[in-house]
């Protein structure tokens, strides 16, 4: 069964007679697409899938609120543990993988990006336009993610909202769309260059960061995950028992000095940028095998 893809309806460019049509503007181009690869990626059976695996720290809310609600388990603790150890390591790499790979990857592999190529649209735009749909998409997966724990955590009470929590709260939010930031631009420019591009991006978030940041030295630094972790303030370790210590010996042992977080900020920025640019680099000098 061969499947259709809808073909965008672009904006009537401007033409003359006897002459090339006139490139649409790069902002309009950009929005039309992000709004239009919006739609597309909203329809993709695979949102189903990263929306259950982001369901993970829900269950884990769910089940401190009601197998463990005089604990002493706080709600900022609980955030706090959630976004060091959880969502920064593993949902941030899992969502942004799962959409900026098949951004536009998988429109090269099977020829339907050709449909845009004839539209009057520059190269850049078509590839900054589907990265910005990507990113949207990624982001907002995790922020609903991060909204149901909230809605789960104040079903004690209001009491539970202190200025901290809050403050923590909403600083996630912004830690969530710096890592989609980042880690979908780097994706999506893997997707374009290889034919197979999963293996390569699963290379990256799990073998090469899994590494880099288990290293005690300032190699930790060439890792996004370390610059998104520098953001947050890691969970305390629980020292009564020897598990408690063999653990925070362990973790002091390979626990990197923080930098300054506007540091961070601007390293996930500039890779942020950096990759886009590869990325448009390589859709213009891209061919397509009919």
């Amino acid at each position: 069964m061969t499947r259709t893809t809808a073909k965008p309806a672009a904006p009537a460019p401007s033409v003359t007679p006897n002459a090339a049509p006139t490139p649409l503007p790069s902002v309009q181009a950009v929005l039309w697409l992000a709004l239009f690869s919006l739609r597309e990626m909203a329809r993709r059976r695979r949102l189903i899938s990263l929306a259950l695996i982001n369901l993970l720290p829900v269950l884990v809310v769910a089940v401190v609120r009601i197998w463990f609600p005089g604990e002493g388990i706080t709600a900022q603790l609980q955030l706090t543990g959630l976004t060091h150890e959880a969502i920064i390591p593993f949902l941030v790499p899992i969502v942004a993988m799962a959409v900026g790979v098949s951004a536009i990857g998988e429109q090269i592999e099977e020829g339907t990006i050709v449909y845009t190529w004839t539209r009057p649209i520059r190269r850049r735009a078509i590839y900054l336009g589907r990265l910005l749909a990507a990113q949207v998409t990624a982001a907002g997966m995790l922020s609903a993610s991060l909204v149901l724990c909230f809605l789960v955590m104040v079903s004690e009470g209001l009491h539970v909202v202190t200025w901290e929590f809050l403050r923590l709260y909403l600083a996630t939010f912004a830690i969530i769309a710096l890592g989609a930031w980042a880690y979908t631009a780097l994706f999506a420019a893997v997707g374009t260059h290889f034919k197979k591009p999963v293996f390569p991006a699963i290379i990256f978030a799990f073998g090469w960061e899994n590494m880099v940041t288990g290293v005690p030295a300032r190699v930790q630094e060439l890792s996004l995950r370390f610059h998104l972790q520098n953001l947050v303030d890691r969970p305390p370790t629980d020292t009564s028992d020897l598990p408690g210590i063999l653990g925070a010996i362990l973790t002091a042992a390979v626990q990197r000095d923080p930098v300054p977080r506007l540091q961070s900020v601007v390293v996930l920025l500039v890779v942020g940028l950096a990759a886009a640019a590869v990325g448009v680099w390589l859709l213009k000098h891209k061919e397509i095998d009919k």
